[in-house]
């Protein structure tokens, strides 16, 4: 939690996937009560966007539940602010729609065929169900994501494994199978080092454009940062 002027800023990590995004903001919402939400933190490119570009959604398509697709816009005026603390923070940006998956795509093909079946520019596991409970509580969101994965590139590994029964486990014994992941995984730091960095630069930039802009009343900003294991 913290304060700039009369804006309040709360920041929450989520955790990782569908189901904890919308617990964690559930309760956010219930708690705090929050004037506006933003689903923050990493993402994959579908599109042209490289390693620690950030994503501004313009809309936010979800494909985690196979049965009942749906899509939401993100709130024009919270955008625009976005867009100017983008410029602010004099960083490499761009918007477009978010596309929500409630599992890790790492292969190369899973992301190329999700491009094209959506028309998303970015992949997350997250940002649907924040957007979903933020309209039924009636409160503006945005999304801004980075991206730590360029879309023609493989992870190391399958990091579902992590989410299995015994993940962890599973996923250490994969580590010993394949040392050579491991130049992989620290490549994967650096990418989400440089998306962070992004990030940092650009929430610096965002609480001076709302703050500019902060009504005599007090405004409280709730921020969602999802808990990716990376």
């Amino acid at each position: 939690m913290g304060r700039l002027g009369d804006l309040e800023l709360y920041f929450l990590q989520t955790g990782t996937g569908p189901r904890a995004a919308r617990q964690a903001t559930e309760a956010a919402v219930s708690e705090w009560s929050p004037d506006a939400i933003i689903s923050t933190g990493y993402a994959g490119s579908l599109g042209a966007a490289g390693i620690g570009d950030v994503i501004i959604g313009t809309r936010v398509l979800d494909w985690s539940v196979d049965t009942a697709r749906s899509e939401i816009q993100t709130e024009i005026g919270f955008r625009e602010r976005g867009t100017i603390a983008a410029r602010d923070a004099v960083i490499t940006w761009s918007q477009g729609p978010v596309v929500t998956v409630k599992s890790v795509l790492w292969q190369a093909s899973e992301k190329e065929a999700l491009a094209i079946g959506t028309g998303a520019i970015a992949v997350d596991m997250e940002s649907a169900p924040i957007a979903q409970v933020a309209v039924s509580a009636g409160v503006p969101f945005l999304v801004v994501r980075a991206i730590s994965d360029r879309v023609a590139e493989d992870l190391p590994m399958d990091f579902n494994l992590w989410f299995a029964p015994f993940g962890a486990a599973r996923c250490f014994w994969e580590l010993l199978k394949r040392p050579t992941i491991m130049p992989g995984l620290w490549q994967m730091k650096r990418h989400a080092d440089h998306a962070s960095e992004s990030l940092r630069k650009f929430f610096c930039a965002l609480v001076i454009v709302l703050g500019a802009h902060v009504p005599p009343t007090e405004t409280k900003i709730s921020m969602m940062a999802i808990g990716a294991q990376r």
